[in-house]
This record gives C-alpha cells, structure tokens and sequence, in this order.
C-alpha cells in the first residue's frame, strides 16, 4: 500500500534531533519514532515444536514491520482506517459486519478455520481481522501518543479457500501456503484513499465513526488520532491528489495478482518523480504457492535471488540437498520481502532472519489441499508418462508413493519459452545493484536474469490463474484443449474441476468481487509456453491434465 494515507507520527514528533550519533533506540527516541508487535503472538506462549511456531509467525506475524516509519508508505492506523472504508462505502451502517463485508469485498478471509494447521498443535487464536492483517498497538509517554497499526503479513496473499468436490470455495475454511487468488491489492489501496479523502470532509463524523466501530477506544488513542493522525493524513491527501488522486506511482495488479517488484523499487528511491512509472513498471506476478519451494536455489519468478555463498545459481537439487544450511539460506532470502511488503529497511530485514528461519519451520512442511474432484486414474498413468518426457526437464521429476507423487529432483534452470517478458525486463541491472549494496548482501546475491526459472508443479490445481502473470485462467486452456481468452474474470471465483480453473457457474455468487484481466495490457501477455505441446494430441493433453491433478 504504498504511499497510501500515512498516520504517521514521526514526522510530528515533537523531538527531532538531526545528525544524532547515538544508540538506535536513543535515536529512535527522539525522532518520535513508534513501534508495534502483534497483539496476537503478545498473548501467545511459543511451543517446543518448530511447526507451531512457524505456523504462528506465518499467521499472524509481523517480523518486525509495525512502526511508524511503515505507516509513511504501507502501515495504516488502523481504527481511522476502518472507520474510513466503513464511513465511505457503508454510511447507513458502520457495524463491525460492514466493515468485515468490505474486506472481504477486497478478497480478504475471516475463517473459522485453518485447514493445514499443524496436526497436534492448539486451536490458533481467530482474531476478528481479517487474515494477513496483523495489528499492534504503539504507544509513546512522550509525546503521550498511543495508535494501533496495521501491516499486511504472510497469510493476507498466501492463504487459498478450501474447495469442495464441486470445486465450490468455502471461504470460511482456509488452506495456508496456497495463493490466494482474490486479493485485489491495487484496489485495497484505491479504497482506503478514496475513503480518507471523503471522510475528511467531515472530521468530526469520522471520528464518531471510528467511536463506534471500536467503542473501547482510549481517550489517548482518540486524541493521537485527532491531534497527531487527522493533520498528517490531510497533509498526504493533498500530495495524493496533486497527483491526480492515485496513491501509489504504479500499479499494483489485480486480484491473485502484485506487483512486488515496484514496490521494492519504490523503497529503494527508483520511482521517485517518475512520470511514466505507472505504464512502464507493470512487472506483475501471480501469487505462488509455496509447497516445495525448498526445493529452489534462486527464489522469485525470475531468480534474481541466489544466496550470497551459492557457488552456482542454476543447481539441481535432490532430497539430500535439502539441509538445513540451505533451508536457512532460502528464509534469509525470504527476510528481504519485508522490505516491498512492510517498508522494512534492509538492517530491518537482517533483524527478521532469525524470525523468517522459525516461519520456515512450517513453509517447509506445506503440503496442497489435496484435488477434491475426480482423477481418471489410467489417463494420469499415460499422463505421468508424458510429463517426464515434456515437463521435467523444466518442472522437476516426480516419484510415485503412498502418499502420491512427490518431487525428487529439480533443476532451477532459467528458460526462455516466449511467456511475456516484461517483469524479467524489469528486474534490472540498478535494482540488482541496490540490493547488492544493502544489508542483505551478506545473505543475497541478486542478478538481473532476463529470463524465468520454471517453479515445481506442486500445487498446480490450486494455482489458478497460470503462468507468471496469471493470463491463462485454465491447465485445459494452457495445455491447447481450449483457446486463450483474452479477457477473463478472477477472484471469488469457484473452481472447474475438469478444465482445472477458475469458474463462475450458472447461479453462483462470488466471495468477493472479481478482478477483470486483459492479456493486451502491459505485462499481462498470455502467450508463450507452447512448444512443449505442440507434439500432443488432446488424448494425449488430457492424460496430462489428469497428472497435473495429482501433484
């Protein structure tokens, strides 16, 4: 949510000391500085067992990204926040269900349950935010300032419903690790801006708003908002509209989809005053699934992460090159995506190592939902065959168990198979050489590839839309069973079990509201990726779609 109406008090301070050449928390002190952990690990014993901590940290952590300085780009107040978007979009009612029927809206989930919690662990706490949200509370004596922030953490994007055999979502009933395929970022963002805006036309109704929804607000949280808050958000809504009402220099996708590359852009000072940013930086990615990215030894969908002490870049890797060195190189890699996401700095993010290590303890075990349809068992045999000849030398090899088929060798090759190039583009030689200049270089060496590195299928069903950029909305239209349509809708969608794809049946009503996707557009081409095909016939296509289920 960059740039998105800031709350922040640092910049209010009333002690600002410039050139300050003392401790951190000295200097942290006296430039005003606030910072927040999560209210729901504060009340939280950590477990003995490493999957329950990492499974906790995925849910509900906040690694360190709850301070004032990220509500000057992607932290939020959180209660002015709320009242805002309720105020705004739901005037006759501004009830805790209002604000709950926007964010889901948005594509955010309040379940009752989580699937794929570690077995044997307690009951994890359900907050009543939206998952992913994750707020703390920041409090000062001096000044007497007290708010509660608001970050995105891991589980707002990778966090999937549950489909049942008719490929129906159950929102209530989420899937951990999976992506979520309806969180609309850009519009989230859109949102809160375009709420600010109209609520402070009339401050005191906001502020009456923001008594009702939270009726156990402190007298000093209410002053900070009013003294402190309302002054720095009119100050960022002028700056927000003389440029032409948009709060981010870019934009952030769609629903399933970010823009993450722009984002770490922005932290890193490369969009500052640039005019054409927003058609040019639309190096969009749909959201992973995390199963089996152990399995990687670069990391994101072009590679441009490899750990600083890899001898090679491009490494097949087996089961015994799974130790636990590597796991630990990979989660400080994943320490760094604080930085786009939480406006973390990057001796912030060296801090998070050892809090992304701990939430490893649980990415390393994420397994998919298992598909909820029918597998035509003798097609996925004869289509078990032609993915090894086809697919593996990109994808992975596969070995049958008991338990279904699991990875056992992956190449981490980059490739070129004509997919659209703009987000390899754009992940160029000057960002490598900001993140190579940062903190992080002891733990990242980061290149500009030009192309992608192939991911493992695993979770493939639970994936829609596919490629890089999310611009095939089925297996059965990636495949060739069916022609590409250039525009489709995603988010809140149910799930055709047979195509392996998003659907929106006769009669259903979506989640939340759906995203259109044009594959015209900038970073969205939905080409590429046939060759490998282009020898099948469709008996021989459908034998591998039946396969692609089972993974």
């Amino acid at each position: 949510m960059k740039r998105v109406i800031s709350g922040t008090v640092a910049s209010l301070a009333l002690l600002m000391v410039a050139g300050c050449a003392a401790t951190q928390g000295t200097w942290d002190f006296f430039r005003g500085h606030i910072g927040a952990s999560s209210d729901v690990l504060a009340g939280w014993t950590p477990s003995d067992d490493a999957m329950e901590r990492g499974a906790m940290q995925f849910a509900f952590g906040d690694y360190g990204g709850l301070n004032s300085d990220a509500m000057d780009t992607v932290a939020v107040p959180w209660k002015l926040t709320a009242a805002a978007l309720v105020l705004h979009q739901s005037p006759d009612d501004i009830s805790p269900d209002a604000l709950k029927r926007i964010m889901r809206d948005y594509g955010f989930f309040y379940p009752e349950r989580i699937e794929n919690w570690p077995q044997g662990a307690p009951t994890p706490p359900m907050p009543e935010v939206a998952m992913g949200l994750i707020l703390g509370t920041g409090t000062r004596s001096i000044p007497h300032i007290e708010v509660q922030i608001a970050g995105i953490g891991c589980a707002a994007c990778h966090s999937a419903p549950v489909y049942d055999a008719q490929g129906k979502p159950q929102p209530e009933r989420i899937w951990m690790g999976a992506p979520n395929p309806s969180l609309d970022m850009d519009r989230y963002t859109q949102g809160i801006y375009d709420g600010m805006a109209s609520g402070m036309q009339d401050k005191a109704r906001l502020m009456a708003a923001v008594r009702t929804l939270y009726p156990q607000m402190t007298a000093r949280e209410e002053k900070t908002l009013r003294d402190f808050v309302l002054p720095r958000v009119e100050e960022r809504l002028a700056a927000i509209a003389a440029t032409g009402g948009r709060p981010l220099p870019y934009t952030n996708g769609h629903a399933g989809v970010s823009n993450g590359l722009a984002a770490l852009k922005l932290q890193h000072g490369l969009l500052e005053g640039d005019a054409g940013a927003y058609e040019r930086e639309r190096g969009l990615t749909s959201i992973p699934h995390l199963s089996d990215r152990m399995w990687r030894s670069m990391l994101l969908w072009d590679g441009v992460y490899a750990p600083a002490n890899a001898s090679e870049r491009q490494r097949e890797m087996r089961a015994e090159d799974l130790t636990e060195a590597h796991k630990a190189d990979l989660a400080a890699i994943a320490a760094y995506f604080t930085v786009p996401t939480m406006a973390m700095t990057g001796e912030g993010a060296v801090r998070a190592i050892p809090t992304v290590r701990e939430t490893f303890g649980f990415v390393g075990t994420v397994r998919p939902q298992a598909f909820p349809g029918q597998v035509d068992r003798v097609r996925a045999e004869r289509g078990a065959r032609l993915f090894a000849q086809n697919c593996s030398t990109c994808h992975g090899t596969y070995q049958e168990t008991a338990a279904g088929p699991r990875l056992n060798s992956f190449p981490n090759k980059l490739s070129n198979v004509g997919t659209d190039p703009v987000r390899a583009e754009l992940a160029d030689d000057v960002l490598a050489a900001k993140i190579n200049a940062s903190p992080m270089r002891r733990y990242i060496r980061a290149e500009h590839t030009g192309r992608y590195a192939p991911p493992p299928l695993t979770g493939i069903w639970q994936s829609a839309p596919y490629l890089h950029n999310g611009s095939v909305p089925s297996l059965a239209a990636l495949l060739g069973l069916e022609e590409r349509p250039q525009t489709f809708s995603v988010g809140g969608h149910a799930m055709d079990l047979d195509k392996v794809g998003v659907a929106y049946p006769a009669g259903y009503q979506p989640y939340s509201r759906p995203s259109q996707v044009d594959t015209r557009q900038r970073g969205m081409g939905n080409g590429g990726h046939t060759r490998m095909f282009a020898d099948l016939g469709d008996e021989d296509k459908r034998d591998l779609l039946e396969y692609l289920k089972r993974l």
